[in-house]
């Protein structure tokens, strides 16, 4: 990321809940070895939601594919695995992304919450 600067900026407060009754992913941490624009990256976060700002090519996007990859299907933008890699890597060099998302229940915590068998 030559030059170039990303922001990652939490929301204060209880500015989002999400929809009742489903269940909630928050990203703890993201780590990116070799990959797209990113020698190496590692953000930690506290589960509440983000805003990425930046100038375009700063990496914003790249960040939400990597994520992406945690998903069903092939990612944000379809890719090949073989073409995440940095553009400047070194022929056959790896790439990673590592996460922690942690998944968390409506009523997991309650003594009322139900089980069915």
């Amino acid at each position: 990321m030559d030059g170039m600067t990303l922001r990652v900026q939490a929301v204060s407060g209880d500015a989002w809940r999400g929809p009742a009754g489903l269940a909630r992913v928050a990203v703890r941490s993201l780590s990116l070895s070799g990959f797209r624009n990113y020698t190496s990256a590692r953000l930690q976060l506290d589960g509440r939601p983000v805003v990425l700002t930046g100038d375009n090519g700063a990496g914003k996007t790249n960040l939400l594919e990597a994520l992406s990859f945690f998903a069903p299907g092939r990612g944000l933008r379809g890719a090949r695995l073989g073409d995440v890699s940095r553009h400047d890597a070194d022929e056959g060099a790896g790439w990673a992304v590592a996460a922690v998302l942690p998944i968390s229940w409506p009523g997991a915590n309650s003594p009322k919450a139900k089980t069915n068998r």
